[in-house]
């Protein structure tokens, strides 16, 4: 028997009773009922593809699982109130489910594959979107600076492009169960964002005027940071003008297929999601709360063409 893919270690049993607490905390109606999934509906390309972004979802999750224990970690040694702890926990609990969720949709949509290509299903270590955070001590401020970049990250950023996106995923998906998936986990994305909202609003007025003016010189290079991990390598001028037309796509990879959608977006309509989200709401949000954010996208690292 070959050893399990990393998706189905990611959804593997521990022991009956951890597995109930687990339900009971994790799990919430209507759970999409991946059973019926319709395998033999749907050709192996289409399939394997849908398998290829779910899976990478799922690796996003559980990242998100990790970036959110840490900065509870780091809040509470800072003595933040007890109420943002309480709603960090919450975070933390969502995105255990969506990583479920996405595991589950890969598996279900690409079964064959974890022996055809397991790479598709690895289950990486999560690594930090920004520098680790600094070690406890008595003076708060070093923790609350490394929490409010981590905080307009992840969620200020990150949980803002979030909604935006599984809207998308869920209008174009054509079968019920990827639908459900994504409307499961979307129904926890504003939450998400308006965490990372109140809480950087939060923090910022705590925080010295050499700290938050780090923060501001920080902020140029996350800009850029994010966007070479969401964008796919398009630039802004590339889909600078266009309209963005979400709805049901037969294309996928320059092949039809039927019509049909597992929860897939091309890479130009993940970049325009992104850059829309950043022009109309990130970066005008932060500029109400006094960061000079317009400058620091413009002033943001860009890949250079070729390289």
């Amino acid at each position: 028997m070959s050893e399990p893919t990393g998706a189905e270690r990611m959804l593997a049993p521990a022991t009956e009773r951890l597995g109930r607490m687990h339900h009971a905390q994790v799990h919430r109606d209507p759970w999409p009922d991946f059973g019926a999934f319709e395998v033999d509906r749907y050709d192996a390309a289409l399939r394997r593809a849908a398998a290829v972004q779910w899976g990478g979802r799922a690796r996003a999750e559980h990242g998100s699982v990790q970036q959110f224990s840490i900065l509870t970690h780091v809040l509470c040694n800072a003595r933040v109130e007890l109420h943002v702890l309480g709603a960090l926990a919450r975070l933390q609990t969502d995105e255990v489910r969506h990583a479920e969720l996405c595991a589950a949709m890969a598996l279900a949509c690409w079964p064959e594959g974890t022996e055809l290509e397991p790479a598709v299903f690895r289950w990486e270590r999560p690594r930090l979107p920004w520098v680790g955070p600094p070690a406890p001590g008595d003076d708060p401020q070093p923790m609350l600076a490394w929490a409010a970049e981590a905080i307009l990250v992840s969620c200020c950023i990150g949980e803002t492009l979030s909604r935006p996106m599984l809207e998308a995923i869920a209008v174009v998906a054509t079968d019920p169960v990827a639908e459900a998936v994504a409307r499961q986990i979307l129904r926890d994305e504003h939450l998400h964002a308006s965490f990372g909202w109140e809480t950087l609003g939060l923090l910022l007025p705590r925080m010295s005027n050499a700290q938050r003016a780090s923060l501001e010189q920080r902020m140029t290079r996350s800009f850029g940071a994010v966007e070479s991990t969401t964008a796919c390598g398009i630039p802004v001028e590339a889909v600078a003008g266009k309209s963005l037309e979400i709805g049901p796509s037969d294309d996928l990879d320059g092949e039809r297929h039927d019509q049909h959608n597992l929860g897939t977006l091309t890479d130009e309509q993940y970049a325009m999601i992104f850059f829309a989200t950043m022009e109309t709401e990130v970066l005008p949000r932060l500029e109400a709360l006094g960061l000079p954010a317009m400058e620091s996208w413009r002033r943001r690292p860009r890949p250079v063409p070729g390289e």
